[in-house]
């Protein structure tokens, strides 16, 4: 399985609560750029899963709108203070030739990488908004069976375009 963790990109603080926050300009920009970034690179999705939370679902849209289509799936296993061992579980019902974009928060998405090819939670890995990660998986993902292919800021994806 193939699995493209993707941060969302900046979003505001102003707002009366966490799942009202929405992207900046900066942030719907770095998140286009992600899109092409995918485009050109010929990276493509069978499945797209995305958080409830506004800023992660604008950043999932402005990234599928430059893909081939893909059905975008919202699920509560990727909102930020969910376990891991839940997303995972949920993996499953995937098979193992899927390339699942994943759109998400800080700290989860370092803590699901981490666990993924470490099999700890206390690897460093750090994804700042609108970086992308590819993780690739022996069979259904768990503990320690993910090796980290590839990881892009949207510094290096801005000098790739």
């Amino acid at each position: 399985m193939t699995l493209f963790f993707l941060r969302h990109g900046e979003a505001g603080h102003h707002y009366n609560t966490d799942f009202e926050r929405e992207l900046t300009n900066d942030g719907k920009h770095a998140s286009t750029n992600v899109g092409k970034f995918c485009a050109k690179t010929n990276i493509h999705f069978t499945h797209a899963l995305v958080s409830p939370l506004i800023r992660a679902k604008q950043t999932a849209h402005a990234v599928l709108q430059k893909v081939p289509p893909v059905t975008l799936l919202e699920t509560e296993h990727l909102i930020p203070e969910t376990d891991p061992r839940n997303l995972f579980d949920f993996l499953r019902s995937y098979t193992n030739d899927s390339r699942i974009l994943l759109v998400t928060h800080e700290p989860l998405i370092s803590t699901i990488i981490s666990t993924l090819i470490s099999s700890t939670e206390s690897l460093n890995v750090v994804m700042k908004p609108a970086t992308i990660a590819c993780v690739e998986t022996s069979g259904i993902p768990s503990r320690g069976n993910g090796r980290l292919r590839w990881l892009i800021t949207p510094q290096n994806i801005e000098h790739l375009l």
